[in-house]
């Protein structure tokens, strides 16, 4: 927890310090909170021989002199964290992607920051219910995200999880006769929300829209007003490598956030780099590189803090209903196989994934084939079954004669 000294005051729920702007806040938080982080560091090896220079007794540790932390920095240090003598402490482990075999987990403290988005963020109250339709399990974490953050806001909670195949306005119309005044909803049901109301059956009791979490829903604000006209949508973004980064409310201006107070972010070279400065997240967090690319802008709201535009992933990674994937992970599953020589991911925008393979010489060109590789990629890979569970027919494997580059990843119309 970042410490306040006193004559601190919050503002919608954040705390300012008297007379400072934003970025002077941002600026002493930082400073205070970076030795302790490379204490903290200190105790996983990998991490203490990486920041090893920097924690020379008097040495005053500049952030911008920091290495960046790579993803696969923090999947080998959460490993350790996981073996320390210790422990990692009240923590839970999250899939951010990888596979059986060499798995990408994360971990988050127990309260998963709810009190600290709660500083800045604050869409629900007291007599709010709020119906979580964010599926639980499977290593994903936005489910257990929305439960603890309504709890922080002294909200109720009808934690649903997946909405039922079919029948669907017959639910809608059981969800406004329990009280529901506000829906957490991922992109793939939050789709499905609008085809609904689209065909002229309007949600008169949805008051409040939370979308995102630890991923990033890009579903047109347009869209939304659209089928929702009376209804105040409230945004995060993040991934589960750096946990929520960012919050937007109803009056900020379209794909801006704000970074909240305990993240500290930076854009170098239009990389979006991150270090949470609340030392209760282990292993911490030193510009750890988000795999986004962004660019500090301004806001019409009346916060005081910075504001990011996310531009979209950096290669070879895309972005799936919200969710962040690597195509080089993807494709190196499916060449594990015995039937694939050669594998490239093809993405159309957010909306479908194509993997595109060459067989091996013998191997027959037919349907069982293609459904059997499928079925081995998405049986290897952490996170991608369960973000193709609404929606399966998303994912084709196609066999070609040649790929079309030697890329892991190409944007594609099909």
């Amino acid at each position: 927890m970042v410490a306040y000294g006193p004559g601190t005051r919050l503002r919608d729920g954040g705390p300012v310090a008297p007379g400072a702007s934003g970025d002077e806040e941002r600026e002493h938080r930082l400073v205070q909170a970076l030795p302790a982080l490379l204490t903290s560091a200190a105790r996983i090896p990998s991490l203490a021989a990486k920041y090893e220079k920097w924690q020379e007794p008097g040495r005053t540790p500049v952030l911008s002199e920091l290495p960046v932390m790579t993803r696969a920095e923090l999947v080998r240090a959460t490993e350790e964290t996981t073996r320390l003598p210790e422990g990692a402490g009240p923590a839970l482990l999250w899939a951010e992607g990888g596979t059986l075999a060499e798995p990408g987990l994360t971990l988050t403290p127990e309260h998963l920051f709810a009190p600290q988005i709660r500083w800045t963020w604050q869409p629900l109250g007291p007599r709010d219910v709020l119906l979580n339709l964010h599926p639980p399990g499977t290593l994903r974490p936005d489910h257990y995200l929305f439960n603890r953050f309504a709890a922080e806001s002294g909200a109720s909670t009808f934690a649903f999880g997946r909405p039922p195949a079919g029948a669907w306005d017959d639910w809608q119309e059981f969800f406004g006769r329990q009280g529901v005044t506000a829906v957490a909803a991922p992109p793939e049901t939050l789709a499905r929300l609008i085809g609904s109301t689209s065909s002229g059956r309007p949600l008169p009791w949805l008051r409040t829209l939370l979308l995102g979490g630890t991923t990033h829903d890009t579903t047109s604000d347009a869209v939304i007003a659209e089928c929702f006209p009376y209804t105040e949508v409230w945004r995060l973004y993040g991934a589960p490598g750096a946990w929520v980064v960012g919050q937007r409310g109803p009056h900020c201006l379209p794909d801006i956030y704000h970074p909240l107070p305990h993240q500290y972010v930076e854009i170098v070279d239009g990389n979006l780099l991150v270090t949470t400065l609340d030392t209760g997240k282990t292993p911490p967090l030193i510009r750890y590189e988000t795999r986004d690319r962004g660019e500090f802008t301004a806001c019409t709201c009346a916060l005081r803090t910075p504001a990011i535009r996310v531009l979209g992933t950096t290669a070879p990674y895309f972005r799936f209903h919200g969710r962040t994937f690597s195509a080089r992970e993807i494709a190196e599953l499916a060449i594990s196989t015995e039937e694939v020589a050669a594998a490239q991911v093809a993405v159309n925008g957010e909306q479908r994934i194509q993997l595109r393979v060459r067989l091996v010489p013998g191997v027959p060109d037919d349907h069982h084939t293609s459904e059997w590789i499928r079925f081995q990629v998405l049986r290897g890979h952490l996170a991608l079954a369960a973000g193709l569970a609404d929606q399966p027919e998303l994912f084709d494997v196609v066999v070609v004669d040649e790929l079309n580059s030697t890329s892991d990843l190409v944007s594609d119309e099909f």
